[in-house]
């Protein structure tokens, strides 16, 4: 990925791109030594399945007169479920009829307040608050809110906000590929559950396989399991997409993570023939 100006800098965020699914490419001005109106064209450039680039043009406005200490809202990794609240101040320095005089969100759980903390002499100071709401989604969350100002010049001070919205127990990997299996023998696999709170694996499943591990009879955080994985003969050759259906203890829902594999339902074998 380039870009045709020193004023950006251009960040991948997602660097693999399943069929179907969505990514980010984040462009990020350089503040430190660019103001006023800046443009420039992020160019991205794709590998697979075919080599490919896509221009994207970028364009702000970037103020010296607002500063914004942190520079975005990072609510960092948030447990499903719980509120979050993040607050960041705001410093003016020019007129002094300069005011913030209103607040939008573009998402119905995430909410922005701010409070005036001083004003004296073309200087003024808020207090934002950004909060996220219990029932945010699951997932990576990342927008902008934006701040209503009285200035007929620039009208709004948009400020970032990402936060990455986790499950009660977290699994690692999140799916599992045998690649070709020719028999019926035990594949080890580790996997590794863990939580805020103590918990304990009741059992791991799957419909197309067999799986056997040492379960711990002690609640823990953090579970690291040693899974022998048998698949299931299979009628014939192909993909089999399943299932690894692990229960616990700290919640009534199961947790499902893929589980693929090739099966050959024969092995392949050799004859030698002596020619005397």
């Amino acid at each position: 990925m380039r870009t045709s100006c020193g004023c950006t800098t251009p960040i991948i965020e997602t660097e693999w791109i399943k069929p179907g699914e969505t990514g980010a490419v984040l462009a990020r001005f350089n503040t430190g030594t660019f103001t006023g109106r800046k443009a420039a064209a992020v160019t991205v450039t794709f590998d697979k399945p075919v080599y490919s680039e896509l221009q994207l043009n970028v364009k702000g406005y970037i103020r010296s007169d607002v500063v914004l200490n942190p520079g975005e809202v990072s609510f960092g990794e948030v447990p499903v479920g719980e509120p979050k609240s993040v607050d960041l101040t705001l410093d003016y320095a020019g007129r002094n009829d300069w005011a913030l005089v209103g607040a939008e969100s573009p998402l119905g759980y995430v909410d922005v307040k701010f409070d005036e903390l001083s004003r004296q002499a073309g200087r003024v100071s808020y207090k934002i608050t950004a909060k996220l709401a219990a029932d945010a989604p699951l997932g990576t969350v990342h927008n902008q809110i934006l701040l209503k100002t009285n200035d007929r010049n620039l009208t709004s001070v948009p400020i970032r906000f990402m936060a990455v919205v986790q499950p009660p127990i977290q699994v690692s990997p999140q799916a599992i590929e045998l690649g070709t299996v020719g028999s019926q023998k035990p594949i080890a696999q580790r996997l590794v559950v863990k939580a805020r709170n103590e918990f304990r694996v009741l059992e791991v499943t799957s419909e197309q396989a067999e799986i056997q591990f040492e379960a711990s009879a002690t609640p823990k955080a953090v579970h690291l399991l040693s899974l022998m994985i048998t698949p299931k003969q299979q009628t014939v050759d192909g993909v089999v997409a399943s299932e690894l259906v692990i229960k616990t203890d700290l919640m009534d829902e199961s947790i499902r993570i893929p589980l693929q594999f090739s099966q050959l339902t024969t092995d392949a074998t050799t004859s030698v023939v002596r020619a005397d």
